[in-house]
């Protein structure tokens, strides 16, 4: 047993507890009642930026157009404040009066920011950094890391480190707008976010270690419900029964021909009607039927697409259509992608693509009985999209009630469910001008962040409504190294991501199917991928590089996002961060150039690929691997 006593200035309290307290915290969750401590706030970039005196520490020996110099230039033209820029060697220690940059990896005050870091889940090593759950390479990669001045806890000492001499105005430009951040990292020339965070309170005047031993996470209390809640629109605990029932062992991967994709349909169709959504196949069912190629065989069967309707209420604009999707066929046990050591695996598809259908029946639910829109809205869950986009291309062919001139747009949800934070991808952007403008508006009305990604992909089920001249977009939440794996099941998804998915795409399809009369202007051309065709005819891609690109890279190349360890790309010291820009001498303009090629050639073949990696090119050879 042990008592403690907590004196106030008018009371005395005494506890006692069966075992000996780690930690004593006053008000540790609770703080809108009183104005907090200075150690309770973190050190942030804000505490910098809005510094009336700044110093700027640059390293000894600078030539005039190194990086950093540049960098500190732009900054001392503030005409707002009072900014100071000296070297190394002319600080024999820092004033206590003002907020301090410290520039570079060889400057000696690094040691400060190291000493600072020693309190967080934090560490500067010789070719990385840790920090929190983030643990990135030097290579290519800008940081930006503050912590408390050690003369003056209320003002911040912040180390920055630059990654490549392009990345420099791009630094000078965004740190601005990363103001509440503790730390950040930085990929690349443009440069593009990969990290960012906010330090714990550590050292809070109303929180007592007893005992000489640091605390870990056991010593946090349980949350607390908040004061008030609303209650949410979407259900994060609707969206993952679906994905663990369309993931579930019991449909076997929902495989073209199998009685598990033929479990799924049924399900779909009888949440559709559950939710209020009247039938919508031509011949007055959910299911749009027909035979295709099933399996490996080439044999036949029936598949079905499975359609359900809100019908328009504008006299003008009901016979106009905006179309909201996602393919519910997954792999089954492989075909027609297969890996290579996978095949006879089930392939669970929970992100690819359970998730999207589940975000498209929580759209339903919350839209089917309330929802009057002026434009008809059409849910539709395509089959047969692994196997060459087939359900799709089958609507836009053969679906009478809206043929593609009477479809305004295209919402296809694919591989939406690993969200953890990032923005929401929106692919094939190109499709018509107005996209861009459409989602930075939904960001400002609902704080999702969406990025477009313009360059011209084949990823899923809206590029059968681009080669029919519709606009159409996907909405993705990122590559990931489970795709088409036995891996990608539903514990790795994001239940609070598929309610900011659900948002964003219920915004737009609000605003598509009631608030824009005008049709959205076409950019896009109407010729079928190369690469889809290709995989129609059987000549789909069969190696693999080992490479996740990152899709949202919109200069000249295939960005490295990760690379898959053991692969040939690990074994040939590729990185994340690099570009490939050319492959055995042909010039990569994007990813589909990448893909193409690939698709000439079969394992065991040794490539050649150039990559930039920050200001050197770089020649490396790889033995392709089966897929």
């Amino acid at each position: 047993m042990k008592t403690i006593t907590l004196n106030s200035r008018s009371q005395s309290f005494s506890f006692t507890f069966q075992k000996r307290p780690l930690k004593v915290a006053v008000d540790p969750q609770f703080q809108v009642f009183r104005r907090l401590h200075f150690s309770e706030i973190p050190p942030t970039l804000s505490k910098i930026f809005g510094a009336q005196k700044v110093l700027i520490i640059l390293p000894d020996g600078l030539p005039e157009d190194d990086p950093y110099r540049q960098l500190a230039q732009i900054w001392a033209k503030s005409k707002s404040k009072q900014v100071q820029i000296k070297t190394a060697s002319q600080i024999t220690e820092l004033p206590a009066d003002r907020a301090i940059w410290i520039f570079g990896e060889n400057n000696p005050f690094k040691k400060e920011i190291e000493s600072g870091l020693k309190q967080y889940d934090a560490k500067l090593a010789a070719d990385r950094i840790q920090l929190e759950k983030f643990d990135l390479p030097l290579n290519n990669n800008s940081f930006v890391i503050s912590v408390r001045h050690p003369q003056n806890a209320r003002q911040v000492l912040v180390w920055l480190r630059i990654g490549s001499r392009a990345a420099v105005k791009g630094l000078a430009r965004k740190l601005l707008h990363y103001g509440k951040y503790s730390y950040l990292a930085f990929n690349g020339d443009e440069p593009t976010n990969i990290a960012k965070g906010q330090w714990p309170i550590v050292d809070s005047p109303l929180q007592k270690v007893l005992g000489e031993q640091p605390l870990a996470v056991t010593a946090r209390l349980p949350k607390r419900p908040a004061l008030a809640e609303l209650a949410p629109l979407f259900s994060a605990k609707r969206m993952m029964d679906d994905i663990r029932f369309l993931a579930s062992t019991e449909l076997e991967g929902r495989g073209l021909g199998s009685t598990g994709l033929e479990k799924a349909a049924e399900y779909i169709a009888d949440q559709f009607r559950k939710a209020g959504l009247q039938p919508g196949a031509d011949d007055g069912t959910f299911f749009q039927r027909w035979q295709e190629v099933i399996n490996a065989k080439d044999e036949k069967g029936q598949v079905k697409n499975v359609i359900g309707l809100i019908p328009g209420n504008d006299p003008q604009l009901k016979n106009e259509a905006v179309v909201v999707s996602a393919h519910y066929d997954h792999l089954g046990r492989g075909w027609p992608d297969v890996h290579k050591g996978d095949e006879g695996k089930i392939h669970p598809g929970a992100d690819d693509n359970a998730s999207g259908v589940a975000v498209l029946l929580e759209l339903a639910r919350v839209l089917g009985k309330s929802f009057k829109p002026a434009r008809t809205v059409i849910f539709v869950a395509f089959t047969a999209e692994e196997a060459g986009l087939k359900g799709s291309r089958y609507f836009v062919k053969h679906y009478h009630r809206f043929a593609p001139d009477k479809i305004m747009a295209d919402l296809n949800l694919d591989t939406v469910g690993r969200l953890n934070g990032k923005k929401v991808m929106i692919l094939n952007a190109s499709s018509a001008k107005e996209w861009p403008f459409i989602f930075m508006g939904i960001g400002y009305v609902t704080g999702v962040q969406a990025q477009m990604v313009t360059q011209p992909l084949d990823a899923s089920d809206q590029v059968a409504f681009i080669e029919a001249g519709v606009p159409a977009v996907q909405i993705f939440s990122g590559a990931h190294l489970d795709y088409h794996r036995p891996g990608d099941t539903p514990d790795k998804i994001d239940a609070d991501g598929l309610v900011k998915i659900a948002t964003l795409t219920r915004e737009a399809l609000s605003y598509l199917s009631n608030e824009r009369k005008e049709p959205l202007t076409f950019t896009a051309g109407k010729a079928a991928s190369p690469a889809r065709k290709s995989a129609q005819q059987g000549s789909g891609r069969r190696v693999r590089t080992g490479i996740l690109p990152e899709f949202a890279f919109s200069g000249q190349g295939v960005k490295i996002q990760r690379v898959d360890p053991d692969s040939p790309s690990s074994k040939a010291g590729l990185k994340s961060g690099d570009v490939v820009v050319s492959f055995n001498g042909i010039k990569v303009t994007n990813l589909q150039d990448y893909s193409n090629l690939l698709k000439e050639h079969k394992p065991g073949d040794e490539i050649t690929l150039t990559v930039k990696r920050g200001d050197q090119t770089l020649k490396v050879k790889l033995q392709l691997e089966s897929r």
